[in-house]
């Protein structure tokens, strides 16, 4: 079932990125990796995954810019996001871009199996046919039927 899931990871540390790499990959995942915001948002426009977990604190546009940058897309802006920094608010008079993400954990202060939950708990939400058919609906609300042409 993992099999067609695709993780975004965005964390600049090494040590971190390696660890939940490896951890997301057995779990079945395909995993993107981005060491920053920039190739984040890069990695974002020619990839919609099913599920993006975010370092807030990021060289070259932090998290909360990400996000922003999700939240302005309609490619994007469903796509559920698990927040895993050392710091939960980037500025406070941003607060409001972090209510968008699903969780948000605190790095030391979460077990690697809290982390592992709520992703499964996020892609477990995320409707048949990823993120993509959650947003191909009509201007109307209605969904739009998903058809497979031939090339």
């Amino acid at each position: 079932m993992n099999q067609s899931k695709t993780i975004l990871y965005v964390e600049d540390d090494p040590v971190l990125l390696a660890t939940y790499r490896q951890l997301f990959e057995r779990a079945g995942f395909s995993v993107e990796l981005a060491r920053d915001g920039l190739t984040a948002m890069r990695t974002l426009l020619r990839l919609v995954p099913d599920l993006v977990v975010l370092d807030l604190m990021l060289p070259r546009f932090d998290g909360g810019e990400v996000l922003k940058f999700m939240q302005s897309n309609p490619r994007l802006k469903n796509v559920p996001v698990i927040i895993l920094s050392t710091n939960s608010i980037v500025d406070a008079d941003e607060e409001y871009v972090l209510e968008n993400a699903r969780r948000r954990f605190i790095k030391g202060r979460c077990s690697v199996t809290e982390v592992m939950d709520a992703v499964q708990k996020s892609l477990a939400e995320v409707p048949a046919g990823g993120t993509a058919a959650a947003d191909a609906s009509a201007d109307n609300g209605q969904p739009k039927q998903l058809v497979k042409t031939a090339a």
